[in-house]
This record gives structure tokens, C-alpha cells and sequence, in this order.
């Protein structure tokens, strides 16, 4: 396994440093696009495109061996993921009093991008607020069962 690892780190490395070889902003337009149609960009978004969907692979392949090895925890998990879903829903629906101007964005983007990245970051704080609750008042909670 550990030679899957350093072989996949490795290939990864490389094919970034072709990536940084590229053009920039300043290079002329033809530059650009032949750079963006050669082999080098397409090897580093292939092989990213590789590595996101074997990981994804492995995570499906790891909830059902949880599931079948320990279902009781597996299936908290997976309501706990359904619940983050959920509020993210939630948050996208309530949408947000952000625009392109109050966030003084250089590039204006569409305003569902806004509202999208907003319910994210809200439902990624709340998580992270209940995580430290959870955990600061974890230990009071068995004291007061008992």
C-alpha cells in the first residue's frame, strides 16, 4: 500500500511541475490555448479526475465493509450525513442577503453561487459548533445520566 501511495504522490508531483511550466496570464492568447489543448494540462485533469473517482470508489467500498463489520455506528454516520444535507438544504433555501457588491467581489458571479457558498459555510460552522459542544460537554452529560 505504501508503494500505491508514493507511486500516486509521485505521478501527481510531476504532472503538476509540467502544469507550473505553462503559461501565465501574461503569455499571449495562443499560448494559452495550446497549452490548455496539449497533453500536459490533459494528463494533470485525467489523472485528477482518476484520483477523485477511485476516492469516491473507496469511500463506497469503506461504508459498506462498515456497514456489513459495525452497522450500528455506520448507520449514525450516514444519518449524520444525511442531516448535514438536510440543514445544507435548509440553508440554501433561506438564501442569503450577500451580493456582489456587500462582498466587493472583483468578478462578479451569479447569485446562486453566493447563496450556495453561504448555505456551505453555515452549515460547516454549525457542525463545527456542535462538534465542540459535544465534545466540551461530553463528559457533564455521563455525570448527569448517572
Amino acid at each position: 500500500m505504501n508503494v500505491l501511495k508514493f507511486g500516486l504522490v509521485a505521478i501527481g508531483v510531476i504532472l503538476c511541475l509540467f502544469l507550473f511550466g505553462g503559461p501565465n496570464m501574461e503569455s499571449t492568447v495562443q499560448e494559452q490555448e495550446a497549452f490548455r489543448d496539449g497533453s500536459s494540462l490533459g494528463l494533470a485533469v485525467s489523472f485528477t479526475g482518476f484520483v477523485m473517482f477511485a476516492g469516491i470508489g473507496l469511500i463506497l467500498l469503506f461504508f459498506v465493509v462498515q456497514l456489513i463489520t459495525n452497522p450500528k455506528r455506520t448507520v449514525m454516520s450516514i444519518v449524520g450525513l444525511i442531516v448535514a444535507l438536510l440543514l445544507y438544504f435548509v440553508m440554501s433555501m433561506m438564501g442569503t442577503s450577500d451580493t456582489n457588491e456587500t462582498l466587493q467581489l472583483l468578478d462578479p458571479v451569479d447569485q446562486g453561487t453566493i447563496a450556495s457558498t453561504s448555505a456551505g459555510l453555515w452549515t460547516v460552522i454549525i457542525g463545527i459548533v456542535v462538534g465542540l459542544a459535544v465534545v466540551v460537554l461530553g463528559p457533564f452529560m455521563g455525570r448527569f445520566r448517572k
